[in-house]
């Protein structure tokens, strides 16, 4: 390591000391930024209500990163507050569910399943 590469890393070890002692790291908030002077750089006071073309503006921004159509490949998707049919193969709010409609995926050698195996 050359002294100036030394002196460098000695400077950003001295900087992380400095801001530890101001008040710790972000880290310390589970990463989340509590600095009350943020935004304010940008001029933007964090405690004031959006004005109207804003809040549209993030509402279309919400919109067109929650449709379906934009979702990358392979993404992950939350249906933990939806139930799903195992029997019929859909989730009981989908627009073609049909409880009504003869299960599909029935093992009659799954004690588990109504009219399987162990049934009564």
């Amino acid at each position: 390591m050359t002294n100036s590469e030394s002196g460098r890393s000695e400077e950003l070890a001295t900087d992380d000391n400095r801001s530890r002692e101001e008040g710790g790291t972000i880290l310390d908030d589970g990463g989340i930024d509590t600095d009350a002077r943020a935004g304010r750089s940008l001029g933007i006071d964090p405690d004031k209500e959006p004005d109207d073309q804003t809040k549209k503006e993030i509402e279309e921004e919400r919109e067109r990163r929650l449709d379906p159509a934009n979702r990358p490949d392979a993404a992950e998707v939350d249906n933990t507050e939806r139930t799903f049919d195992e029997t019929r193969g859909k989730f009981t709010d989908a627009e073609d569910y049909d409880e009504n409609e003869p299960p599909r995926f029935v093992d009659p050698e799954n004690p588990n399943n109504e009219g399987g195996a162990g049934a009564q």
